[in-house]
């Protein structure tokens, strides 16, 4: 099984390569890992494209923090990149990911594993956009324009919340993500998400409390461990074929 290959690899201990050594993974991407020592590394397989994929694994205590945040104080463990190149609100961006998921890695409910979040880093931290693995299957979000998180560990209930892939079509197979977006708290705001060339998910209209663009973050960001009893299992997360563009052309596989 694709997994078993996957763990082999792992255990051969492929290359910890830094992310910037694996940069025909990414495309548009302005790679930064967020608030952890937990580095991505590639892998020979599972690959979508190219010679390498991206691996993202956490296990249980692996948390870290920094000078504003510290994921070890706040239930979180993570292992995860951010983009930091600048976004503008209304204008049209295009998002594509390839997410691997092996069989190997459950999910941890009623805690949360969100495998790629567009955030407002630069204020409160809510989702605008999601995606998370539960046991019902893989769940995409979209976050209520109307409301403004002041907790971030009480978020208000997002606006939309369904299974896009469900647990019989989501373990040991690719899942192609591709996403287009306006970002924009007016009337201009547009979000379309595409799973497997499968239209998912759609909406028109505004997308943003305020006019700041969210930042794209993917890997393995796992909240509210608080609710689930110690140890938390291991989660490991392949990604592959990420990129962002002006136009779709920019980030279709070829």
């Amino acid at each position: 099984m694709p997994s078993r290959r996957l763990f082999g690899v792992l255990c051969g201990l492929l290359a910890l390569l830094p992310v910037q050594l694996a940069a025909q993974d990414m495309d548009g991407i302005r790679a930064e890992h967020a608030n952890s020592s937990n580095r991505a590394f590639a892998v020979s397989s599972p690959v979508r494209t190219g010679p390498t994929a991206l691996a993202f694994q956490v296990a249980d205590g692996q948390c870290a923090g920094n000078r504003s945040y510290n994921d070890c104080a706040n239930g979180r463990e993570r292992s995860e990149i951010v983009d930091r190149a600048p976004v503008s609100t209304d204008t049209e961006q295009w998002y594509a990911f390839s997410v691997f998921i092996p069989s190997s890695t459950r999910p941890i409910d009623p805690a949360n594993t969100i495998l790629a979040q567009w955030q407002d880093t630069r204020g409160s931290g809510e989702i605008t956009l999601g995606f998370a693995l539960y046991r019902e299957g893989l769940e995409l979000t979209q976050d209520d324009p109307r409301t403004r998180q002041t907790d971030d560990m009480n978020p208000p209930r997002p606006m939309v919340m369904e299974i896009v892939v469900p647990p019989s079509r989501l373990y040991d197979q690719w899942q192609d993500i591709r996403v287009q977006a306006v970002w924009s708290a007016g009337p201009a705001g547009l979000i379309n998400v595409w799973i497997n060339d499968r239209l998912v998910h759609s909406h028109r209209g505004p997308n943003l409390n305020r006019d700041v663009a969210p930042s794209f973050k993917f890997g393995v960001y796992r909240s509210g461990l608080g609710r689930i009893g110690r140890p938390v299992p291991t989660q490991l997360v392949v990604f592959d074929h990420i990129r962002r563009g002006a136009t779709e052309a920019d980030v279709l596989i070829r």
